[in-house]
């Protein structure tokens, strides 16, 4: 809580402190606007500033390789996928690209720049598919050219079709468990097979757990791995 306030601040301050500034959407749409100068909010907030610069730009991390966007697989896809799935008995971890909203460079990893890479409050979630449903989730994947996934191995071709897959169905599970956040979960993204599916939650954000593995991991060294492999029309 108390650090979410810090971050409220932290957010009125640089509005009363730029003439302009973007807003982005999930699609990637970006709305412009601009605001003047508040001398009056800036001398209020101005004694919080120094805590607030001091949590936001507090060390919690150092990875050994620039962690970036891309497709079909991405190293800070990779990163927050894999990390995510630790937290859980869950088989696939899935997120989104768009809702990965900067890359970190390589060296030291602030407190702020997950805040800057997870800006939003999205909490992680369980849900359960079928074998049809997880060919589903493939089959977008795949259309898509390739999403952040984690516990699977796919085969997709340059039409964005999928060709194959490699997952071991858990023993006496007729069911796969799905990690996701909340936003996907309900069906953000256009993630319609997760559509009226019960959720777990794990009462967790997402941007939390990748702090929590950072204070808990000085190092990270991201690779990419080929999980996501596309091969050429036939």
């Amino acid at each position: 809580m108390i650090l979410r306030n810090i971050l409220y601040l932290f957010f009125i301050i640089n509005i009363g402190c730029i003439t302009s500034y973007n807003i982005e959407s999930y699609e990637n749409k970006v709305i412009s606007t601009e605001s003047k100068k508040d001398s009056v909010i800036i001398n209020i907030i101005a004694p919080y500033k120094k805590n607030i610069d001091s949590e936001m730009n507090e060390i919690i991390a150092y990875t050994k390789y620039k962690l970036e966007k891309g497709k079909p697989e991405s190293t800070i896809g990779n990163f927050v996928t894999d990390l995510c799935l630790k937290y859980t008995d869950a088989d696939i971890c899935i997120m989104n690209n768009g809702g990965l909203r900067t890359e970190i460079e390589k060296g030291n990893i602030s407190r702020g720049k997950i805040y800057e890479l997870m800006p939003f409050e999205n909490e992680l979630v369980i849900l359960e598919l079928d074998s049809i449903e997880l060919i589903q989730m493939l089959q977008y994947v795949a259309k898509r050219g390739g999403e952040p996934i984690s516990g699977i191995r796919i085969i997709i071709n340059e039409s964005g079709e999928l060709i194959n897959y490699s997952f071991k169905m858990p023993k006496n599970k007729e069911k796969i468990k799905i990690l996701t956040s909340d936003y996907l979960a309900n069906g953000g993204d256009r993630m319609s097979f997760f559509n009226n599916k019960k959720q777990k939650h794990l009462n967790l954000k997402v941007r939390d757990a990748i702090i929590n593995y950072c204070l808990k991991n000085d190092t990270i060294a991201i690779q990419l791995d080929n999980r996501i492999s596309i091969i050429n029309n036939e």
